[in-house]
C-alpha cells in the first residue's frame, strides 16, 4: 500500500470514530470498542 492509501484509510477510520462517538444509541464510543463487542457477541465463551 502506498502512503496515500494509508492516509485515506486513516481519515475514514477517524471519521467513523467521530460518527460513532456522536451516536447516542451506541454504548461504545470508538471503532475498536465496536469491533470488539461485535466479536464477543459473534464468538461467545463456551462454558461447561
Amino acid at each position: 500500500m502506498s502512503s496515500e492509501h494509508l492516509a485515506i484509510i486513516a481519515v475514514i477510520v477517524a471519521a467513523a470514530s467521530e460518527l460513532i462517538g456522536m451516536n447516542k444509541n451506541l454504548r461504545s464510543n470508538s471503532v475498536v470498542q465496536l469491533v470488539l463487542s461485535g466479536l464477543k457477541s459473534a464468538f461467545p465463551k463456551k462454558t461447561k
